[in-house]
Formats: C-alpha cells, sequence, structure tokens
C-alpha cells in the first residue's frame, strides 16, 4: 500500500514554493525597475546634454556678459547679449537685431531644479547696463522678455558651490558648475546617479573693455 504525502507536508511545500514564487517576482520586479529607471535616466541625460551644449554655445557667441556683473560673482542666473558693444555704445551690425538672453535656474521644485531660458529680441532692443538685474525665473515673465522653452531638468547645484553660474575674467567669460542627476541618496534611489559639470566658457567679447 502507498503511502501519500500528508496535509501538513503538502502546506509545508505550498508554502516554500509561494515563497519562492515571491522572491522571483520581487527579484523581477526590482530587475525590471531599475531597468526602466536606466533607461529614463539615461533619456533625461541624453537630452540635457543636448540642451547644455546648446546653451554653452550661445554664450561663447555672445559677445556681453552684462550678467554676473563683477569678476568672481556668482548667481543661478546669467544675461548676455550679442551683436552689442558696450565699447562702441550700440550694436555691432546696425542693421541686425540685439539679442538679450537669460538661463536661469528654477528652484521651485525640490529634487527637480529646472533651467530657463529667455529671450529678448529685436533691432530697437538694447543690452541692458549695469546692474543687469535678470528677469525673474518664472513661466510667464512680464515686459517684452519670453520664456522660449526649459533648456534643462534634474537639474542640482554641484556639491560645495552656492549657485551655478560665475563670473571668471581669467577666462573672459563664465564657469558652469551642476550636476544631472542626484547626489545624495534617497529611498526611491538608493544608489546615486548623477554626471557633474565644473566647466568654463570664453566668450567671443571685447573683454579688454572695463564696460564690458
Amino acid at each position: 500500500m502507498k503511502k501519500g504525502f500528508s496535509i501538513i507536508e503538502l502546506v509545508i511545500a505550498v508554502s516554500l514554493a509561494s515563497f519562492v514564487l515571491v522572491g522571483v517576482a520581487v527579484i523581477a520586479s526590482q530587475m525590471a525597475r531599475s531597468q526602466v529607471d536606466g533607461i529614463r535616466s539615461g533619456t533625461v541625460t541624453g537630452w540635457s546634454l543636448v540642451s547644455y551644449t546648446a546653451m554653452a554655445k550661445e554664450i561663447e557667441d555672445a559677445n556681453v556678459l552684462a550678467y554676473p556683473i563683477n569678476n568672481g560673482d556668482n548667481a543661478d542666473s546669467i544675461v548676455i547679449c550679442k551683436n552689442w558693444s558696450r565699447i562702441q555704445g550700440g550694436k555691432l551690425d546696425a542693421t541686425g537685431n540685439v539679442s538679450v538672453v537669460q538661463y536661469c535656474v528654477d528652484t521651485s521644485a525640490a529634487g527637480n531644479f529646472l533651467l530657463r531660458r529667455y529671450a529678448n529680441v529685436g533691432p530697437g532692443v538694447a543690452c541692458p547696463s549695469p546692474p543687469a538685474a535678470p528677469v525673474g525665473c518664472i513661466a510667464s515673465p512680464t515686459g517684452t522678455w519670453t520664456e522660449t522653452g526649459v533648456v534643462g531638468f534634474r537639474l542640482e547645484k554641484l556639491s560645495g558651490f552656492a549657485n551655478v553660474f560665475w563670473r571668471d575674467n581669467g577666462i573672459g567669460g563664465v564657469r558652469l558648475r551642476y550636476v544631472i542627476g542626484q547626489q545624495a541618496a534617497t529611498a526611491n534611489q538608493p544608489v546615486v546617479k548623477f554626471t557633474p559639470f565644473d566647466f568654463g566658457i570664453a566668450m567671443q567679447k571685447q573683454f579688454n573693455g572695463t564696460l564690458d
């Protein structure tokens, strides 16, 4: 006469199998979430890098660094002017438009700082004279300024530095210090993932002139 499994043995077997299945499901879920987070992080980083590269190029092509004003000054905003010279006291190209552009860090959303771009462009636009106070870093600026879009998101200030933009007369331009990603571990992201940036941009400006 064959002896079958007892109820207790079946209960133990089913319980063990359930633990194994739950463990497999948890591991699979974590792997899937990690893959999705990796794809999302890569997409954000790649998109931001393209935007930041375009911003750096625009700063490089500017003629006047209107804000920050003094060497060593730092701020979460930068104002640049194209087709303008304070040495000449007006436009470099008399028939062209003057572009006054501001990049600024919107810190209103904790954990997801935005980098916004504003522009004031036209034949009658003048480069602001010091002190060149920037427009507020908001979605709806007043006056002739218009927001042209969010340049980047998931931005953080580089650890150890209070602001993103720094005027550096030594290189004839500005320094940018920021991070894409998160520098501190969180419950949702125990492993930190970020890309730091700390670089200078020399501008095409009449830098030896004290007015610029």
